[in-house]
């Protein structure tokens, strides 16, 4: 069958193959998701939030951090954006170490790491949300 075509003929027909076959090639790598760019940054919300109305926080997030404890009137919040692959955390406790205390960590607008605990009984009243590598 190919024998009958002019050679015209057979450099078309080969044309087409070879872009038949690199749109295959580019469907399948777009199906595995082969052609998709990582994400390289996130917003991060750090949240407390403390029944006592106060609360004592340390946060670590890239190149923000506080690693002193800080009292903090709750609720609490700070947003950061940060670069894929840091290490974050967020601790709070309750000074009066009575009542309920919740740190949450929300990763571009969804919830990652939630953490509550109660006092007396539940520790002193310290909560932690401790995260690594979004």
């Amino acid at each position: 069958m190919l024998n009958n075509l002019s050679n015209s003929q057979k450099n078309a027909l080969q044309i087409i193959f070879v872009f038949a076959l690199l749109a295959g090639a580019f469907i399948l790598l777009n199906y595995l998701g082969a052609t998709k760019t990582s994400k390289t940054s996130s917003m991060v919300r750090f949240e407390v939030e403390a029944s006592g109305g106060f609360a004592l926080i340390t946060l670590k997030s890239g190149d923000e951090y506080i690693f002193k404890s800080t009292t903090v009137t709750a609720p609490w919040s700070k947003s950061i954006k940060i670069k894929s692959g840091v290490t974050v955390y967020l601790t709070a406790s309750n000074p009066t170490a009575t009542g309920e205390i919740t740190c949450n960590i929300i990763l571009d607008g969804t919830p990652w790491k939630t953490e509550s605990i109660s006092s007396p009984g539940g520790g002193g009243g310290a909560g932690g949300c401790k995260a690594r590598n979004l």
